[in-house]
């Protein structure tokens, strides 16, 4: 595996309703862990982007993934689906439908 892979994460909240005034807002954040970079895509010089919506549930875990639209297709989504399945949230606030969307960069040295 590839842990120590230069690689440049962006997260961004999409625009998406759940609460009352219209924003989706993300439990505070304990642990939120960067995605392994997949060999073929680093090897291959290859970047993308992953649009997905979860759930947390109200002991702060992630209870519920749904990848939404991957570029290239599923390329990047097992590598954020295992990220995601181990962040942690403050516990006490369930949320659903988050949105985010990660983009997966190669950092040039």
């Amino acid at each position: 595996m590839f842990k120590s892979l230069p690689i440049i994460l962006s997260l961004a909240l999409m625009g998406c309703s759940s609460t009352h005034d219209g924003k989706v807002r993300m439990p505070k954040p304990l642990q939120m862990e960067k995605p392994v970079y997949p060999y073929y895509a680093y090897k291959n010089h290859i970047e993308g982007k992953v649009k997905f919506l979860f759930d947390v549930d109200a002991e702060g875990k992630v209870s519920e993934m749904r990848i939404i639209e991957s570029t290239p297709e599923h390329l990047f989504d097992d590598a954020v689906i295992r990220a995601v399945s181990k962040w942690r949230f403050e516990k006490g606030h369930p949320t659903k439908n988050i949105p985010l969307s990660m983009v997966m960069r190669m950092s040039h040295p």
